[in-house]
């Protein structure tokens, strides 16, 4: 599942980890992937998990981020940070999508989007690009998951847009051993943060 909001590709260390849940991430189109350098987390009010998984979340988004060249800043960030912890079983509207990284290296070019023909339910063309390059529309195929036992889920949204350019999440991760709670969630948190994978503008 990919869906919402070149640049340079870091990897990084996930961590070791058996716990059986899902990770996932989707992305906007529309995103300026190729300006990000800045970010700030949300005043979340209401927050449905305890102080302990709200300190895990932010700790791990901010290492990560920063890791990758990301500025934490509280005025005028590129990118506002939202996040949330679901304990119950819901249902999730998710995107089938390219990759992200695969659409970030190859197709993020001049705000256009060029897709290969076997990415598009028709196979059909549309506008030519400057210079008589052909693009192909951008499609988000809705899809309905169900999440399970707990689901983190991380968002990041362009603060200038006021729109989500991309989302991560694990499901399924409070099923686990609840005496490990904490490791569960820096566990979660990281390979969610993973699917990024982004640098930040300006970083080398």
């Amino acid at each position: 599942m990919k869906t919402l909001y070149t640049i340079a590709i870091i990897l990084i260390l996930s961590g070791c980890s058996s716990y059986d849940y899902v990770v996932e991430s989707d992305y906007s189109y529309k995103g300026d992937f190729n300006k990000y350098d800045s970010f700030e987390f949300a005043q979340i009010e209401g927050f449905d998990g305890t102080n302990e998984e709200k300190n895990v979340i932010e700790k791990y988004v901010k290492n990560t981020l920063t890791a990758w060249g990301y500025s934490h800043e509280n005025r005028r960030p590129e990118l506002i940070v939202f996040y949330s912890v679901f304990y119950d079983d819901f249902n999730f509207k998710g995107f089938s999508q390219p990759d992200f990284q695969g659409w970030l290296r190859s197709n993020y070019s001049d705000k256009e989007v060029v897709f290969k023909k076997d990415t598009l339910p028709d196979g059909s063309l549309t506008e030519a690009l400057p210079g008589g390059a052909k693009y192909y529309k951008e499609y988000y195929n809705s899809e309905q998951y169900v999440m399970r036992e707990g689901t983190v889920l991380i968002s990041f949204v362009d603060r200038r847009k006021r729109k989500t350019v991309w989302q991560g999440y694990a499901s399924g991760v409070f099923g686990q051993d609840t005496d490990k709670n904490e490791r569960i969630m820096r566990s979660a948190v990281i390979r969610i943060m993973d699917e990024y994978k982004l640098l930040a503008f300006g970083s080398s």
